[in-house]
């Protein structure tokens, strides 16, 4: 638990050095012989991203434009004749591509599950198109694959992919692993068999840990729950939700914000409240609509064992890789790896369709750390940038970078 503190000071002593290194930016004094028009500019991006984060609006308006001008609009520079925007960056992106080589089926599955989700308070949409492994689309984020598949004759595609800052996860359950998908992952398969027990997730022992992000969005992000079922005598909408081996119905009263698990006695819980289900913790984060809500799941929490016949090693000795394991702490059998935080691979708990919540919230874990987080934005050729950092806090610490900019329209 120590271990999980320290984790968390140090991630706050890097948001404030990341601060301290933007506002120098912001502040630092512009030399005499910078055009007065350029200065003017400058100052006016300046004031603009300190009144945009002192008002608290500076988050939202960084991902979305039409946050941004509803702001402008209620200040002088909207009389201003200038240019200007705020590029979000080194976050995980408001939507979010999947290339997925898998069947229609798992693809409409995985749409299902992931469609929205909503994370300190702003939308986030992911898509999921179908691909091969020869033609990756170069707009996608992040390339998935429901295998196992010999990925030795796409070799060169797939390094290229990933070698333009885009990730790749693979779904698959192994017994062979070939000579790319070893190198790509930095696994193979040992001759020894072991016996099932609990699925852990395994401890970052610091932020640069390649499972830091994987375990921290685990347990911050809001996993979204549909509903597909109507009780037309309560006017509700109803539904299991599922971990471990538990499934707990439940209905949803969207007018008093409120979701009822069908325990013994049935369990209300309201939005933005702790509960706890059959010893494991839990936060009702959003009640979105009248048939779907978003729950994430809170330390401390095991699965059930879905590692299957996999005898998966690392190629090196780096626990730190491994996000989940079964098994024991000095003695780890890989249920879910990380390579570079790029690429990562974790077996398939969904062969017989029946993907539990905790399950389903692993793998949007692991695509939230690996997709691309780049954007790329067409801007005029003279425009000038300055950079702000900023934090936010609902669900998740989330530190990120906003650049504004600005210029003239005639430049």
């Amino acid at each position: 638990m120590a271990l999980l503190g320290q984790t968390t000071i140090l991630e706050a002593i890097s948001a404030i050095i990341l601060l301290f290194t933007a506002f120098y930016f912001i502040f630092k004094p512009l030399s005499v012989k910078d055009n007065w028009q350029i200065a003017y500019l400058i100052t006016l991006g300046r004031d603009l991203l300190l009144s945009l984060d002192f008002t608290g609006n500076l988050y939202n308006a960084s991902f979305s434009d039409v946050e941004l001008k509803n702001f402008i609009d209620k200040t002088s520079i909207s009389k201003e004749s200038i240019f200007l925007f705020i590029r979000p960056e080194d976050t995980f992106k408001e939507t979010i591509i999947v290339a997925a080589n898998c069947t229609q089926e798992k693809i409409k599955r995985f749409s299902e599950w992931y469609g929205l989700l909503v994370v300190n308070k702003r939308y986030i949409n992911i898509f999921f198109i179908p691909t091969n492994l020869t033609n990756i689309p170069e707009y996608s984020d992040l390339l998935l694959i429901c295998g196992p598949i010999n990925l030795t004759d796409y070799n060169t595609n797939i390094l290229q992919y990933l070698s333009s800052g885009k990730g790749i996860i693979e779904i698959a359950n192994f017994s062979s692993i070939d000579p790319t998908t070893k190198t790509i992952f930095g696994i193979t398969i040992s001759s020894s068999s072991q016996p099932n027990t609990d699925v852990y997730i395994n401890i970052p022992y610091s932020t640069t840990s390649d499972i830091y992000y994987p375990y921290k969005f685990f347990y911050n992000i809001p996993l979204v729950i549909n509903s597909t079922q109507f009780d037309s005598s309560s006017g509700r909408f109803y539904g299991n939700f599922t971990f471990r081996n538990y499934t707990i119905p439940y209905e949803i009263d969207y007018q008093s914000k409120k979701v009822y698990f069908a325990t013994n006695p049935i369990l209300s819980v309201s939005e933005r409240q702790s509960f706890s289900l059959n010893g494991y913790n839990f936060f009702l984060s959003y009640i979105l609509s009248n048939s779907s809500f978003s729950i994430s799941f809170k330390k401390t929490y095991n699965f059930t064992s879905f590692r299957g016949k996999n005898n998966v090693v690392l190629t090196d000795n780096n626990d730190q890789r491994i996000f989940l394991y079964e098994g024991s702490p000095t003695s780890k059998i890989p249920v879910a790896v990380l390579n570079s935080s790029r690429a990562a691979w974790i077996a398939d708990f969904d062969i017989y369709n029946n993907a539990t919540h905790d399950q389903k919230l692993a793998l949007l874990s692991l695509i939230l750390t690996v997709s691309g987080k780049k954007y790329y934005y067409s801007e005029p050729y003279s425009v000038y940038k300055i950079p702000y950092l900023d934090v936010e806090n609902y669900d998740i610490y989330e530190v990120y970078k906003s650049t504004l900019g600005i210029t003239y329209p005639s430049s």
